[in-house]
Protein backbone atom coordinates (compact mmCIF):
# COMPACT_ATOMS: atom_id res chain seq x y z
CA UNK A 1 0.00 0.00 0.00
CA UNK A 2 2.92 2.23 0.46
CA UNK A 3 4.00 4.61 -2.06
CA UNK A 4 7.21 6.85 -2.45
CA UNK A 5 6.76 10.17 -4.94
CA UNK A 6 9.55 12.61 -5.38
CA UNK A 7 9.00 16.56 -5.51
CA UNK A 8 11.72 18.06 -8.23
CA UNK A 9 12.28 21.18 -8.09
CA UNK A 10 14.36 23.93 -10.90
CA UNK A 11 17.74 24.46 -9.42
CA UNK A 12 16.67 28.91 -9.53
CA UNK A 13 13.53 28.47 -7.34
CA UNK A 14 13.22 29.25 -3.81
CA UNK A 15 13.11 26.58 -0.93
CA UNK A 16 9.44 26.80 0.65
CA UNK A 17 8.82 28.63 3.86
CA UNK A 18 8.64 25.93 7.14
CA UNK A 19 5.47 25.47 8.00
CA UNK A 20 3.76 23.52 10.99
CA UNK A 21 3.75 19.89 11.04
CA UNK A 22 0.39 18.79 10.63
CA UNK A 23 -1.58 15.64 9.02
CA UNK A 24 -1.99 15.63 5.37
CA UNK A 25 -4.50 13.98 3.70
CA UNK A 26 -4.45 13.41 0.22
CA UNK A 27 -6.29 11.54 -2.75
CA UNK A 28 -4.74 8.01 -3.19
CA UNK A 29 -4.66 6.48 -6.23
CA UNK A 30 -4.29 2.18 -4.87
CA UNK A 31 -4.76 -0.49 -7.31
CA UNK A 32 -6.01 -2.38 -4.36
CA UNK A 33 -10.06 -3.25 -4.01
CA UNK A 34 -10.90 -2.11 0.06
CA UNK A 35 -14.02 -4.00 1.31
CA UNK A 36 -16.00 -2.98 4.05
CA UNK A 37 -17.97 -5.04 5.95
CA UNK A 38 -21.32 -4.08 8.18
CA UNK A 39 -20.08 -6.12 11.55
CA UNK A 40 -17.22 -3.30 11.60
CA UNK A 41 -19.66 -0.02 11.31
CA UNK A 42 -22.04 -1.45 13.81
CA UNK A 43 -18.92 -2.75 16.06
CA UNK A 44 -17.94 1.17 15.85
CA UNK A 45 -21.24 2.75 16.40
CA UNK A 46 -21.67 0.70 19.12
CA UNK A 47 -18.32 1.56 20.88
CA UNK A 48 -18.92 5.26 20.34
CA UNK A 49 -22.52 4.92 21.78
CA UNK A 50 -21.57 3.10 25.21
CA UNK A 51 -18.64 5.67 25.95
CA UNK A 52 -20.98 8.40 25.20
CA UNK A 53 -23.83 6.72 27.36
CA UNK A 54 -20.72 6.31 30.09
CA UNK A 55 -19.96 9.90 29.97
CA UNK A 56 -23.43 10.98 30.45
CA UNK A 57 -24.08 11.89 26.67
CA UNK A 58 -20.42 14.07 26.31
CA UNK A 59 -19.01 12.98 22.73
CA UNK A 60 -16.51 10.82 23.48
CA UNK A 61 -13.83 9.76 21.15
CA UNK A 62 -13.19 6.03 20.78
CA UNK A 63 -10.38 3.88 19.64
CA UNK A 64 -10.07 0.60 18.47
CA UNK A 65 -8.42 -2.30 15.90
CA UNK A 66 -9.53 -3.31 12.72
CA UNK A 67 -9.38 -7.02 11.62
CA UNK A 68 -9.53 -8.66 8.14
CA UNK A 69 -7.51 -11.07 5.60
CA UNK A 70 -6.45 -9.68 2.41
CA UNK A 71 -6.19 -11.64 -0.43
CA UNK A 72 -3.75 -10.32 -3.53
CA UNK A 73 -4.82 -6.72 -4.18
CA UNK A 74 -8.58 -7.54 -2.40
CA UNK A 75 -8.90 -6.21 1.17
CA UNK A 76 -11.78 -7.33 3.50
CA UNK A 77 -12.52 -5.46 7.13
CA UNK A 78 -14.38 -8.22 8.87
CA UNK A 79 -14.22 -7.26 12.51
CA UNK A 80 -12.98 -4.63 15.17
CA UNK A 81 -12.22 -4.57 18.72
CA UNK A 82 -11.55 -1.90 21.27
CA UNK A 83 -8.27 -0.28 22.50
CA UNK A 84 -7.70 0.85 25.79
CA UNK A 85 -5.68 4.02 26.79
CA UNK A 86 -3.89 4.07 30.11
CA UNK A 87 -2.99 7.69 30.73
CA UNK A 88 -4.35 10.64 28.59
CA UNK A 89 -3.85 11.90 24.78
CA UNK A 90 -2.87 9.90 21.90
CA UNK A 91 1.34 8.95 23.35
CA UNK A 92 2.06 5.68 22.50
CA UNK A 93 3.08 5.18 26.16
CA UNK A 94 -0.63 5.35 26.82
CA UNK A 95 -1.59 2.70 24.76
CA UNK A 96 -1.86 -0.68 26.62
CA UNK A 97 0.15 -2.91 24.05
CA UNK A 98 -0.45 -5.90 26.62
CA UNK A 99 -4.15 -5.52 26.24
CA UNK A 100 -4.18 -5.46 22.80
CA UNK A 101 -1.63 -7.93 22.11
CA UNK A 102 -3.88 -10.39 24.37
CA UNK A 103 -7.19 -9.30 22.46
CA UNK A 104 -5.34 -10.23 18.90
CA UNK A 105 -4.17 -13.58 19.90
CA UNK A 106 -7.70 -14.59 21.16
CA UNK A 107 -8.82 -13.92 17.88
CA UNK A 108 -6.78 -15.34 16.07
CA UNK A 109 -7.24 -18.22 18.05
CA UNK A 110 -10.81 -18.33 17.11
CA UNK A 111 -10.49 -16.74 13.10
CA UNK A 112 -7.08 -17.32 12.55
CA UNK A 113 -7.45 -15.94 8.66
CA UNK A 114 -8.14 -12.70 10.39
CA UNK A 115 -4.82 -10.03 10.93
CA UNK A 116 -4.65 -6.59 12.16
CA UNK A 117 -5.42 -4.55 9.17
CA UNK A 118 -5.55 -0.84 10.39
CA UNK A 119 -7.41 1.08 13.26
CA UNK A 120 -10.31 3.52 13.57
CA UNK A 121 -11.18 6.57 15.69
CA UNK A 122 -14.12 8.61 15.91
CA UNK A 123 -13.76 11.94 14.65
CA UNK A 124 -14.81 14.70 11.81
CA UNK A 125 -10.98 14.35 9.92
CA UNK A 126 -7.63 13.21 11.12
CA UNK A 127 -6.79 15.26 14.00
CA UNK A 128 -3.35 15.84 15.40
CA UNK A 129 -1.76 13.09 16.92
CA UNK A 130 -2.94 10.77 15.05
CA UNK A 131 -0.19 10.20 12.25
CA UNK A 132 2.18 9.67 15.35
CA UNK A 133 0.06 6.80 16.66
CA UNK A 134 -0.30 5.47 12.98
CA UNK A 135 3.57 5.29 12.81
CA UNK A 136 3.86 3.73 16.12
CA UNK A 137 1.01 1.39 15.42
CA UNK A 138 3.06 0.48 12.20
CA UNK A 139 6.30 0.11 13.67
CA UNK A 140 4.89 -2.26 16.14
CA UNK A 141 2.73 -4.48 14.26
CA UNK A 142 2.46 -3.99 10.77
CA UNK A 143 4.22 -1.50 8.23
CA UNK A 144 1.31 -0.63 6.51
CA UNK A 145 -2.31 -0.54 8.42
CA UNK A 146 -5.51 1.01 6.98
CA UNK A 147 -6.78 4.36 9.31
CA UNK A 148 -11.00 4.33 9.19
CA UNK A 149 -12.38 7.73 10.86
CA UNK A 150 -15.84 7.66 11.44
CA UNK A 151 -17.68 10.93 11.67
CA UNK A 152 -19.91 10.58 14.68
CA UNK A 153 -21.66 13.81 14.48
CA UNK A 154 -22.81 13.87 11.08
CA UNK A 155 -23.83 10.34 11.48
CA UNK A 156 -26.37 11.82 14.27
CA UNK A 157 -27.64 14.95 13.30
CA UNK A 158 -29.52 13.67 10.54
CA UNK A 159 -32.05 15.22 7.46
CA UNK A 160 -28.70 15.07 5.50
CA UNK A 161 -29.28 14.68 1.90
CA UNK A 162 -26.53 12.34 0.95
CA UNK A 163 -26.40 8.68 1.05
CA UNK A 164 -22.88 7.99 1.39
CA UNK A 165 -21.61 6.29 4.93
CA UNK A 166 -20.05 8.81 6.76
CA UNK A 167 -16.70 7.17 6.87
CA UNK A 168 -13.19 7.73 5.54
CA UNK A 169 -10.35 5.00 4.84
CA UNK A 170 -6.84 6.05 5.15
CA UNK A 171 -3.61 4.18 3.94
CA UNK A 172 -0.17 5.66 4.81
CA UNK A 173 2.45 6.87 2.22
CA UNK A 174 5.70 8.15 2.48
CA UNK A 175 6.33 11.93 0.64
CA UNK A 176 9.43 13.69 0.49
CA UNK A 177 9.03 16.79 1.95
CA UNK A 178 11.35 19.66 2.63
CA UNK A 179 13.91 17.00 1.57
CA UNK A 180 12.72 14.85 3.98
CA UNK A 181 10.27 11.58 3.97
CA UNK A 182 7.53 12.19 5.70
CA UNK A 183 4.31 9.60 6.26
CA UNK A 184 1.26 11.20 4.97
CA UNK A 185 -2.61 10.03 4.73
CA UNK A 186 -4.41 9.65 1.56
CA UNK A 187 -7.39 8.50 0.99
CA UNK A 188 -8.71 5.42 0.13
CA UNK A 189 -11.77 4.31 -1.81
CA UNK A 190 -14.00 1.06 -0.58
CA UNK A 191 -17.30 -0.43 -1.11
CA UNK A 192 -19.65 -1.89 1.59
CA UNK A 193 -20.29 -5.82 1.20
CA UNK A 194 -21.74 -8.74 3.25
CA UNK A 195 -22.35 -12.56 3.49
CA UNK A 196 -26.04 -14.36 3.71
CA UNK A 197 -25.24 -13.91 7.65
CA UNK A 198 -24.63 -10.68 8.30
CA UNK A 199 -27.26 -8.89 5.99
CA UNK A 200 -29.46 -11.08 8.06
CA UNK A 201 -27.74 -9.87 11.63
CA UNK A 202 -27.95 -6.49 9.92
CA UNK A 203 -31.68 -6.45 9.08
CA UNK A 204 -32.40 -8.03 12.64
CA UNK A 205 -30.38 -5.10 14.43
CA UNK A 206 -31.96 -2.28 12.33
CA UNK A 207 -34.98 -3.01 13.12
CA UNK A 208 -34.69 -3.16 16.56
CA UNK A 209 -37.68 -1.06 18.75
CA UNK A 210 -36.62 1.59 21.13
CA UNK A 211 -38.20 -1.39 23.78
CA UNK A 212 -35.82 -3.96 22.46
CA UNK A 213 -38.46 -6.15 20.91
CA UNK A 214 -37.42 -6.96 17.45
CA UNK A 215 -39.62 -9.45 16.83
CA UNK A 216 -42.02 -7.51 14.49
CA UNK A 217 -39.41 -5.34 12.98
CA UNK A 218 -37.03 -8.32 11.39
CA UNK A 219 -37.64 -9.33 7.59
CA UNK A 220 -36.60 -12.15 8.20
CA UNK A 221 -39.11 -12.60 11.23
CA UNK A 222 -41.82 -11.27 9.31
CA UNK A 223 -41.50 -14.13 6.92
CA UNK A 224 -41.38 -16.94 9.15
CA UNK A 225 -44.31 -15.50 10.82
CA UNK A 226 -46.24 -15.66 7.19
CA UNK A 227 -44.73 -18.95 6.86
CA UNK A 228 -45.74 -20.02 10.24
CA UNK A 229 -49.48 -19.06 9.50
CA UNK A 230 -49.86 -20.34 5.84
CA UNK A 231 -48.94 -23.96 7.40
CA UNK A 232 -51.22 -23.01 10.16
CA UNK A 233 -54.10 -22.35 7.88
CA UNK A 234 -53.43 -25.54 5.63
CA UNK A 235 -53.53 -27.61 8.26
CA UNK A 236 -56.75 -26.54 9.48
CA UNK A 237 -58.36 -27.07 6.27
CA UNK A 238 -56.55 -30.17 6.10
CA UNK A 239 -58.44 -31.33 9.38
CA UNK A 240 -61.77 -29.99 7.59
CA UNK A 241 -61.72 -32.63 4.88
CA UNK A 242 -60.30 -35.21 6.75
CA UNK A 243 -63.25 -34.79 9.45
CA UNK A 244 -65.54 -34.85 6.21
CA UNK A 245 -64.17 -37.91 4.85
CA UNK A 246 -64.74 -39.85 8.09
CA UNK A 247 -68.17 -38.70 8.58
CA UNK A 248 -68.77 -40.01 5.24
CA UNK A 249 -67.02 -43.08 5.61
CA UNK A 250 -68.82 -43.59 8.85
CA UNK A 251 -72.30 -43.22 7.07
CA UNK A 252 -73.34 -40.06 9.30
CA UNK A 253 -72.86 -37.29 6.41
CA UNK A 254 -74.65 -38.38 3.29
CA UNK A 255 -71.49 -38.15 0.71
CA UNK A 256 -71.34 -36.00 -2.21
CA UNK A 257 -69.53 -36.92 -5.39
CA UNK A 258 -68.85 -34.14 -7.08
CA UNK A 259 -67.17 -32.61 -3.49
CA UNK A 260 -65.36 -36.05 -3.20
CA UNK A 261 -64.18 -36.00 -7.18
CA UNK A 262 -62.35 -32.60 -6.31
CA UNK A 263 -61.15 -34.62 -3.11
CA UNK A 264 -59.66 -36.80 -5.17
CA UNK A 265 -57.86 -34.21 -7.39
CA UNK A 266 -56.46 -32.55 -5.26
CA UNK A 267 -54.81 -35.69 -3.14
CA UNK A 268 -53.68 -36.73 -6.90
CA UNK A 269 -51.96 -33.70 -7.18
CA UNK A 270 -49.83 -34.62 -3.80
CA UNK A 271 -46.61 -36.19 -4.08
CA UNK A 272 -46.27 -39.83 -3.57
CA UNK A 273 -45.10 -40.98 -0.25
CA UNK A 274 -43.32 -44.79 -1.66
CA UNK A 275 -41.17 -42.06 -3.76
CA UNK A 276 -37.60 -42.60 -2.50
CA UNK A 277 -36.41 -38.87 -3.66
CA UNK A 278 -39.28 -37.64 -1.60
CA UNK A 279 -38.48 -40.01 1.38
CA UNK A 280 -34.82 -38.80 1.32
CA UNK A 281 -35.47 -35.33 1.10
CA UNK A 282 -37.96 -35.66 4.11
CA UNK A 283 -35.32 -37.58 6.32
CA UNK A 284 -32.98 -34.98 5.53
CA UNK A 285 -35.18 -32.21 6.40
CA UNK A 286 -36.51 -34.03 9.95
CA UNK A 287 -33.27 -34.61 10.89
CA UNK A 288 -31.85 -31.48 10.69
CA UNK A 289 -35.02 -29.96 12.50
CA UNK A 290 -34.00 -32.30 15.38
CA UNK A 291 -30.43 -31.65 15.30
CA UNK A 292 -31.49 -28.25 15.96
CA UNK A 293 -33.48 -29.03 18.84
CA UNK A 294 -31.28 -31.25 20.45
CA UNK A 295 -28.72 -28.80 20.15
CA UNK A 296 -30.96 -26.05 21.39
CA UNK A 297 -31.43 -28.74 24.28
CA UNK A 298 -28.17 -29.31 25.10
CA UNK A 299 -27.10 -25.46 25.28
CA UNK A 300 -30.03 -25.44 27.95
CA UNK A 301 -28.49 -28.16 29.79
CA UNK A 302 -24.73 -26.63 30.10
CA UNK A 303 -26.21 -23.59 30.76
CA UNK A 304 -28.12 -25.33 34.01
CA UNK A 305 -25.18 -26.84 34.73
CA UNK A 306 -22.87 -24.04 34.86
CA UNK A 307 -25.00 -21.97 36.88
CA UNK A 308 -25.20 -25.67 39.41
CA UNK A 309 -21.10 -25.37 39.40
CA UNK A 310 -20.91 -21.33 40.58
CA UNK A 311 -23.31 -21.96 43.18
CA UNK A 312 -21.77 -25.30 44.81
CA UNK A 313 -18.58 -23.01 44.08
CA UNK A 314 -20.26 -20.06 46.19
CA UNK A 315 -21.46 -22.44 48.68
CA UNK A 316 -18.10 -24.60 49.09
CA UNK A 317 -16.08 -21.36 49.56
CA UNK A 318 -18.48 -20.08 52.59
CA UNK A 319 -18.48 -23.77 53.78
CA UNK A 320 -14.44 -23.84 53.86
CA UNK A 321 -14.19 -20.49 55.54
CA UNK A 322 -16.33 -20.89 58.08
CA UNK A 323 -14.38 -24.57 59.18
CA UNK A 324 -11.35 -22.76 59.03
CA UNK A 325 -12.53 -20.05 61.39
CA UNK A 326 -13.30 -22.87 63.66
Amino acid sequence: MNDTSFDFRKPDAAPAPAKAKEPISLEGGSATTLVLHPLVVINISDHHTRAKANAGGAAQRVFGVLLGEQEGRRVDLANSFEIKFGGQGLADDALDHAYLRTRLEQYQKTFPTLDMIGWYSTADDVLPGDLELHQQLCETYSESLLYLILDAAAATAGGGASNELPITIFESEVHVVHDAPTMTFAKVAYKIDSIESERIAVDHVAHILPSGDSNSGSALTQHLGTQYAAIEMLTDRIDVVRKYLTAVNAGDVPPDHELLRQIKSLCARLPALDNPAYQEEFNQEYNNTLLITYLGAITKGTCAINDLIEKYNAAYDKHSRRRGIF
